[in-house]
């Protein structure tokens, strides 16, 4: 059970960043505010990475250092999209749509990865969506 201390430690930290993103682009543009943010984001990543004594160098070869390429594209285009949605429009639209990461990761999850679609999970999964359509309308 020790991952949902760790989800929902995540899950404070994230809630805080749409404010402090939008806060810094009332005055720094949007992909200085990011170019600013990834390299906090990089540097604490890494001491955590050393700290916790789970960098392996020998380790960083094959498909699986591929899928973690893979996955640092797919955050970067992640992260370039909700600072510029977050620079044009309101936090109480961008961030919600944003939010649907939940459901396409869910999604993703069962149909990859072959994990249980249960009658509940797929009522969560649509009442995820409906809970954006009526926040981000």
């Amino acid at each position: 059970m020790r991952y949902v201390l760790w989800s929902l430690g995540a899950m404070v930290s994230y809630s805080s960043v749409f404010l402090l993103v939008k806060l810094a682009q009332r005055e720094l543009p949007a992909f200085t505010v990011m170019t600013i943010a990834v390299p906090v984001l990089l540097v604490t990543t890494t001491l955590v990475t050393i700290l916790t004594g789970e960098w392996e160098p020998t380790s960083v070869t094959g498909i699986h250092t591929l899928y973690a390429v893979a996955a640092g594209l797919g955050l970067a285009g992640a992260v370039v999209g909700y600072f510029r949605a977050l620079a044009t429009g309101p936090v109480s639209v961008v961030v919600p749509i944003y939010g649907l990461f939940i459901v396409g990761g869910a999604t993703l999850g069962i149909v990859v990865l072959n994990e249980p679609l249960t009658a509940r999970k797929g009522l969560g999964i649509g009442f995820a969506v409906l809970s954006i359509v009526l926040i981000a309308t």
